[in-house]
């Protein structure tokens, strides 16, 4: 594995927010300033010349709080990343990032939740957003578009009985037994 260093302010993201209390873990383990004990972090280029972290952003967040100007990264090479679905996955990952103007570790600054929150508004809408990229009933999700035209359908159910919107502004939407709620309030 070759390990470069890169400006730590030039990295994108492919996550939506932190999980507070592995921040917290993070900030433990880091008593020297010059986070050597870091493992370097992989990076990807999805197509637009950026090193986007697909892990660690985390560790890379600390570092960039700390005052960390580069950091150590290497591509990533991993089937994990560079697979079929998972480049689905991650792209679907970006998109959202995207239409949330999160693209730098700097724009996660105000998307730090507490771990039921972070469960919830992201390891959960991964989970949804999986089942949308994996399901083969097009026809379901063309019918499901036409329930809420106005948002971006995000996630299904396995089931295709239960689907997830989201609206301009970042609200979650729930659309079953024929009735479209908001879930759970303004975002976080």
């Amino acid at each position: 594995m070759q390990t470069f260093e890169v400006n730590i302010d030039e990295l994108g993201v492919s996550q939506l927010y932190l999980n507070q209390r592995k921040l917290e873990a993070v900030r433990e383990k880091t008593m020297a300033e010059d986070f050597a004990g870091f493992e370097p972090l992989p990076v990807y280029d999805f197509g637009d010349g950026r090193k986007v972290l697909t892990d660690g952003h985390s560790r890379a967040f600390v570092a960039q709080q700390k005052g960390q100007k580069t950091i150590k990264v290497y591509w990533d090479n991993d089937p994990n990343t560079t697979g079929k679905l998972p480049q689905k996955l991650y792209r679907m990952n970006l998109e959202w990032c995207e239409k949330a103007g999160v693209k730098t570790l700097a724009d996660l600054q105000s998307r730090v939740l507490q771990a039921p929150n972070y469960e919830f508004f992201w390891l959960e809408r991964c989970r949804r957003g999986y089942n949308l990229i994996t399901t083969r009933n097009k026809g379901a999700l063309d019918k499901a578009r036409e329930l809420a035209p106005d948002m971006t359908l995000y996630g299904t159910e396995r089931n295709l009985q239960t689907f997830y919107f989201e609206d301009d502004k970042g609200k979650l939407f729930k659309h079953y037994d024929g009735e479209l709620r908001q879930e759970r309030g303004d975002n976080f």
